[in-house]
């Protein structure tokens, strides 16, 4: 259990889940590092300018009620005249608890919001304003306040504890606060609407907002999801490993025992193709590999088997040459001399013939066990080669039309096996004193013809030796045909024709 946990840590398996697991925790610590280097000054900010426009409300109520004990005049310029207007910021007093409201007299451009101060009747009207430009007396207050703020208004919530959001404007984003009730005009109620323009921040360090939501949050459920959602990290980074690496580590595995066993020599294995990926690339590569890898070693061994088999038919002809015909040679020169000195014996006569035929089957036969290179010089100039041995080792007139063709290694071979036989069946079978062979391409086949001039033999009738037989399976073996035509007393031909690309 051990050794197959310590595999699965340190395998591959394992490899791609803490690459999974570290992607998606760099993924999440980035993403929280973006929010937290853009949200949270702004929420910082958003929280601490809040706190600001309802302290600033609440301070500013309490002075419109000791400037203005009885009633508010309609259209009266709230604020503070000799303070800028600085349309688009917030600017803090001080003691930096309250912002300032400058008191704008003239035109306010219209793509920003401003620090201001509404009176509102509890009808919706406005009855005064530090900005008339962009709030003026009579004007319904709904249209230029957030949805919440003219929601409320409508409502007539507000009070001396007041109400407070932030929100859209047609003039940006803006924090306000509502309270009331203020006395108005004629002695209508009215409420008080104090606004500011939302600051806007860029990135600041990750650590620093982290500091800063700690103060506000304290370890509410703000910082304990973040903390949660890095540990649940983890566990779900293994699953969705296990669940993304389970089908590519089994293929890989797969091809790791195929490999084993081709390291121990079993080339029969088969590999099936499991996808159109790399992986699977690999794999249709790595069977056609074994294929390869398995007919090479198969040729190389039939190529030291013949090899072995060529050394073998040298040593014997060797042997032949050496002993044999060394004997049968001596055995002719001796029957010759006998017969000279009594020629008309019958019996001397007759141990001669006799002699030189065994002579001649015993060249013809080294001719046949003469080793031949498959993998040699080409077809042509192999089959003249054998041509110039019977011609000038058995004295037989040999005609030979080849043509210089190029064909598969196997194919020559066989090809110069068959030639060898024919001339060899001729020769000590047929007694054919000449003989002709040509190829020719014909149709995407090669066609080889032997033909002796010898004494023939009937096709259909049985033989006692293996020569044709030889010939037949070797042109099968290669897909091809024989066609034998003699007759007694007429010679032979001898027909192959084998498909070679």
């Amino acid at each position: 259990m051990w050794d197959w946990v310590r595999r699965r840590a340190w395998g591959l398996s394992g490899k791609l889940i803490a690459s999974y697991v570290l992607v998606t925790l760099g993924v999440v610590v980035l993403t929280e590092t973006l929010v937290l280097g853009y949200q949270a000054p702004r929420l910082e900010n958003d929280t601490r300018l809040q706190d600001q426009v309802g302290t600033t409300a609440k301070v500013y109520l309490r002075r419109l009620r000791e400037l203005y004990p009885g009633t508010v005049p309609a259209g009266t310029l709230l604020g503070d005249r000799d303070q800028p207007a600085r349309p688009g910021h917030a600017q803090p007093t001080g003691d930096g608890l309250t912002l300032v409201i400058p008191g704008i007299d003239g035109p306010i451009r219209d793509d920003q919001a401003v620090t201001a101060a509404v009176l509102i009747a509890s009808n919706g009207a406005i009855i005064a304003s530090s900005a008339p430009s962009r709030y003026p007396p009579g004007r319904r207050a709904g249209d230029g306040v957030p949805a919440a703020a003219a929601a409320a208004i409508a409502r007539g919530q507000s009070g001396d504890v007041g109400i407070d959001g932030s929100g859209s404007t047609g003039y940006g984003r803006v924090s306000w606060a509502l309270l009331g009730p203020v006395p108005g005009p004629a002695g209508s109620v009215a409420h008080l609407y104090v606004q500011a323009p939302s600051r806007s921040t860029g990135f600041v360090s990750p650590i620093r907002a982290w500091q800063e939501l700690r103060r506000m949050s304290g370890t509410g459920p703000l910082l304990w999801a973040s903390y949660l959602l890095l540990v649940m990290i983890v566990p779900v980074g293994v699953l969705f490993g296990l669940l993304a690496s389970g089908r590519l580590v089994r293929r890989v595995r797969r091809l790791e025992r195929v490999t084993v066993a081709v390291a121990d020599g079993d080339y029969t294995v088969a590999l099936p193709s499991s996808g159109h990926d790399e992986i699977g690339r690999l794999e249709a590569n790595f069977t056609t590999m074994i294929r390869q890898l398995g007919c090479a070693l198969a040729a190389e061994r039939q190529r030291a088997t013949s090899d072995a088999a060529t050394a073998e038919r040298a040593r014997i002809a060797r042997e032949i040459h050496d002993a044999i015909s060394q004997h049968l040679f001596g055995l002719r020169m001796i029957a010759a001399g006998m017969r000279r000195a009594s020629p008309d014996d019958p019996q001397l006569r007759a141990i001669e013939h006799i002699s030189e035929d065994a002579l001649r089957d015993l060249q013809v036969l080294l001719l046949e066990l003469r080793p031949t290179n498959p993998y040699g010089i080409g077809l042509a100039p192999a089959l003249r080669e054998i041509c110039t041995a019977y011609r000038d080792r058995l004295g037989v007139t040999v005609d030979a039309d080849l043509a210089d063709l190029i064909v598969p290694a196997p194919i020559e071979h066989a090809l110069m096996r068959i030639t060898q036989e024919a001339f060899t069946n001729a020769v000590r079978h047929g007694k054919a004193r000449r003989l002709a062979v040509s190829t020719a391409r014909c149709d995407g086949n090669i066609e080889l013809t032997v033909r002796d001039t010898g004494i023939g033999f009937d096709p259909v009738a049985p033989h006692t030796g293996s020569g044709l037989a030889h010939i037949r399976d070797r042109v099968a073996e290669l897909g091809g045909t024989v066609t034998i035509d003699s007759a007694p007393g007429r010679g032979a031909t001898l027909a192959v024709r084998v498909p070679a690309p």
